[in-house]
């Protein structure tokens, strides 16, 4: 299969994953601090949305993550993996897969399979493709479109292209295709497996491949709490707790989240390192809008995100 792509910049290459629902579009931002670095920022659409049509399988991480493999061995040297949401979880698979395709490995927020409760999800089997008929959203996509616009143009988004790709999401499902794709993937990211042989937790103690965990304080959907279960499969992994940043609505702090992916981009042996060409890239970034880059165990106040509370 064939993915849609965007890229920005020129240098040495960075893939770009989006998270669930959104698309390629959403990493202009990034890309442009990328750029900046002297690298290039291949961002992808993932089958079923953007422009990227759906597979005829189940869209399980690892069928997504075929076609991003694909992709990284076409370029000219391997490229470093990067993913949010959903696309962390496709670059985790895609690195576990091939790790000899990659460079390095960035995952934030990445939706990582539930360690504990999976009870719960048992009903996630009935959320199939099929519902998207049940919620015929295209009747009313002109006012969709209508309150995307409306949203994006919102003061707080205006520089976060991510979030901005967020807000498009209401219209973004106004199309069948797409919303099929959305319920389709929801479905195999509930169901992804934890542990056994083709459990993430089970197969992550043998990545290969220098790797950093990005998390946000203020994050409501992925939980920060998974640092720790990263930690005891993979205790050389870099983790970094941004306590301004949250999924996808960061206003200003969108520039936080950038400048740990640049440095961390920038050094991709950081976590044999001690990260030290990120803290002195970051960091100096991040005091500018009162932040701290930490551990995940650390909590550091960030005054801008605790006047905007």
């Amino acid at each position: 299969m064939t993915l849609f792509r965007r890229e920005w910049g020129r240098g040495a290459p960075v893939i770009a994953l989006h998270p669930l629902g959104l698309d390629s579009s959403g990493f202009a931002g990034l890309a442009s601090a990328l750029a900046a670095r002297g690298l290039r920022t291949v961002a992808l659409d993932l089958p079923g949305f953007g422009r990227t049509p759906a597979l005829a399988a189940p869209p399980t991480a690892r069928a997504l993550a075929e076609p991003v493999l694909e992709v990284a061995r076409e370029l000219d040297e391997p490229p470093v993996v990067l993913g949010i949401s959903l696309g962390g979880r496709v670059a985790l698979e895609a690195a576990l897969l091939e790790p000899a395709l990659f460079r390095s490995l960035i995952a934030i927020a990445p939706a990582l399979p539930w360690v504990r409760f999976r009870a719960l999800l048992g009903g996630a089997h009935y959320i199939g493709p099929e519902l998207a008929d049940w919620l015929p959203l295209e009747r009313g996509w002109p006012v969709l479109r209508w309150l995307a616009g409306l949203l994006e143009s919102m003061p707080v988004l205006r520089d976060d292209e991510i979030a901005r790709a967020g807000a498009r999401l209401v219209y973004y499902l106004s199309c069948p295709a797409t919303r099929a794709s959305f319920l389709a993937t929801t479905r195999e990211l509930a169901l992804d497996p934890a542990f056994g042989d083709d459990g993430l937790w089970t197969r992550l103690p043998g990545l290969a491949l220098p790797s950093t965990f990005v998390w946000g304080e203020r994050d409501l959907l992925i939980s920060k709490r998974y640092a720790h279960h990263v930690a005891r499969a993979l205790p050389g992994a870099q983790q970094l707790l941004l306590p301004c940043v949250g999924h996808w609505l960061n206003g200003a702090h969108h520039r936080c989240l950038a400048a740990a992916v640049v440095g961390s981009v920038r050094e991709p042996d950081a976590a044999s390192a001690g990260g030290a060409e990120l803290a002195r890239l970051g960091a100096a970034h991040l005091a500018t809008h009162g932040c701290v880059a930490a551990g995940p165990g650390a909590s550091l106040p960030c005054p801008e995100a605790e006047a905007a509370s």
